[in-house]
Formats: C-alpha cells, structure tokens, sequence
C-alpha cells in the first residue's frame, strides 16, 4: 500500500510554542491547500493539452486531512486524502498523487525565490487568490517554516510577512492582510435601494475606511452612535507601498461604550507610565516593560474593552504587565510575559479553589474562549 503523502508546516513566534494553533491561523491550512491545488491545475492542463476541461470532480479530488500538531512551535501535519481521489477520479489517482507531490515542490521553489526577478516568475490568478489568504494572520515576528525543506542559501524554508508581500506584489500591485484595531464611527450610508449599508470609522493607521454592514445594522446599531469608538477585525487590502485600498472581508465590528472609551483611556495612560519607568524601577532591579510585552497589553485592551474598568495594572519584574481583577467571587490575574504571551490565574475569595491556564495569545479565540468561561463561569 503506497504511504500517505504528507506535508508539515511549523508555525514559529511566542503565541505557537507548546504546539498550540491558534484558531485565527487555521485558515491558513485550507489556503495552503488551495495554492497547491493551483499548481496541480495548471501542471495538469500543460499535461492534457488536448482536454478543454478538468475532469468532473478533479478539485474535490485533491483533498487533505489534519492528522497531527508535532511539539515545539505548532506544526500541522497535512495528509493527502488518496481514497477521495480513488472514489471521484480512480483512473488518474497515481497521476494526481504525483502531481501534488510535484506542486509541493513548486510552492517550495516560489518561497525560496523569493528574491529571483519578476521575470523568473509566473503567477496565476489562483496562485495569486490563495497566497493572498495564507499567511494573512502572520505578525511581523512570526513565520511558516517547512520542516526538512532547505532552500538554495542552506537554511530552512519560510514565509514570514515580508517575504508572503513580496511574493504578492511582484506579480500585482496589492496584497491583503488582517486589521484589528479600534477607531472612531464618522458616519453611516444606506444605499437608495436600501441593500447594502457602509459605516466609515476614523483610524489611526490608515485614516477614514469604509467597512459594509448589513443595512439594519447600520441604521440600528451604528446610526444612533456617530462618534463613539468601535472596534473591528478586517481583512483589508493593501498597495505594495503598505497605502490602504480597502476592505476585502468583515469578521466583526461592534460599538464601544462611551464610559468604556474613557476606562480605556485611563488603562492606555497607566500602561504608558509603567512603561516609562525604565530598567531598574524596583529599587535597581526590574526590568522595562517589554514592547512585546505593551503590545499584548494594548490587544488585550482591544479585544475586552468591557472590562477595562475592572484592571488594576502593575509591571512585573520581569519586564511584563499584571492586570488585576474581581469578579463573581474570584480575584483573577493577567499576567503578561515578557515575551508577550498570557497566563491566567484565579483564586475563590471565600473558598480554596483555584484555576490557571496555559499561556495563550490574547488574540487567538483561544484567549477569548477561556477568558469568557473562567469570568463568566464562576
């Protein structure tokens, strides 16, 4: 029996190691899949040059399972799914097999010629379509690495997110990435046919956006609240120059509180003296709160603005932050860790239970999910 081809992906940054995957990364793996489909595309029409068509079922063919996460950093392990290919193409199963493995290889060769001139280079609009989507949720100090795949400079093959916009943009003159971030409401349209809404929000990287909502939406749940802050998770489009050109996707967008914007603003300003403290500020020991650290913090921020009333916020000594609060009979601890990653831990005011979780990224679902079962659970 012919052993399953596999590919390994490692994801490599703080939020990754213990091998977690966060959720918002997981779109990542379809993408992958949808650039290697691509390229079996296009290899097989060179090959059947006579055929107008694909076969009946040829992309449902190519299908790959999630059969592992390695330790370290995160690695999935994707399996190609041959009984799909033998029960929708049985007559090219053995054609198919070889042509991913061969597409594997060309997504290998696109990365690592990452810096091969424009010419040497022919990308299709699929190609362009799936590169587009993978690797989106990246942060500047994250990559994709591929295990036991070296490149022409003797090092390990990656994509990080400047490698990911110059692939893109050498073939085009944008490329698309996620935003979350949170701005202020100027202003709400509703078409004439009433079919479509827009709500324009003022923010602090690319000035005035655009973001659709559903026309109820934004007569209902943003027109009685110009001028209030919101915040959003988009999938916008950028010009190789990194200028905004627009909103590709909507994940979320909702109104914040007035009385949380000013809650907000008092954790920002607490945040930014601790910060200002310095190496040393305990008495010639404690080190200067992280950027990485600040970074957390501010996303932390941003995701629950609803409890920022309830922080009290402290530096650690390990050029951290610790948010403080009670809640529901529990006094619950937000430790921020140098490196940016967070831990929660939870004590019972009357009683002698006690929680802890492991270290999570505060943008993950992950973080979200647990914060909202051990807040709201006890």
């Amino acid at each position: 029996m012919t052993e399953p081809k596999s590919f390994l992906l490692r994801y490599v940054g703080a939020r990754f190691e213990g091998h977690r995957l966060p959720l918002d990364v997981l779109p990542d793996l379809s993408a992958f899949r949808d650039l290697l489909v691509s390229y079996v595309k296009s290899s097989w029409r060179a090959a059947h040059a006579e055929r107008e068509r694909l076969p009946k079922g040829f992309e449902k063919s190519i299908a790959f399972d999630l059969v592992g996460i390695a330790d370290g950093s995160a690695i999935p392990q994707l399996e190609w799914d041959r009984e799909t290919a033998q029960l929708l193409l049985p007559d090219f199963k053995d054609e198919l097999e070889t042509l991913v493995e061969e597409a594997y290889g060309q997504v290998l060769a696109l990365i690592d010629g990452v810096n091969r001139p424009v010419s040497a280079v022919a990308l299709t609009s699929e190609n362009i379509r799936a590169l587009n989507r993978f690797g989106s949720g990246l942060r500047p100090d994250e990559k994709i690495e591929f295990p036991n795949c070296f490149g022409a400079d003797g090092n390990v093959i990656y994509l990080d997110t400047h490698r990911r916009k110059r692939l893109i943009t050498r073939s085009r003159d944008s490329y698309q990435t996620r935003f979350e971030d949170i701005g202020k409401l100027l202003g709400i349209r509703i078409d004439p046919l009433g079919t479509q809404g827009t709500i324009t929000i003022k923010t602090s990287q690319y000035g005035m956006i655009d973001v659709p909502v559903a026309p109820e939406r934004a007569r209902d749940d943003f027109g009685p609240y110009i001028e209030s802050d919101v915040q959003f998770r988009l999938m916008i489009e950028l010009g190789n120059d990194d200028t905004y050109w627009g909103v590709v996707d909507v994940y979320d967008v909702d109104v914040i509180d007035t009385k949380v914007v000013a809650d907000l603003a008092a954790c920002r300003e607490r945040i930014a003296s601790l910060v200002s403290l310095g190496d040393g500020w305990r008495d010639g020991s404690g080190k200067s709160v992280t950027p990485a650290a600040t970074s957390s913090a501010s996303r932390l921020l941003a995701r629950k603005p609803g409890m920022a009333a309830q922080y009290s916020i402290y530096p650690t000594e390990s050029g951290g932050l610790l948010f403080e609060l009670s809640r529901s009979g529990w006094d619950y601890s937000i430790e921020i860790g140098p490196a940016g990653m967070v831990e929660i831990y939870g004590t019972e005011t009357d009683g002698d239970q006690e929680i802890e979780t492991e270290a999570l990224d505060v943008s993950s679902d992950e973080f979200a999910t647990e914060f909202d079962r051990l807040t709201r659970g006890h």
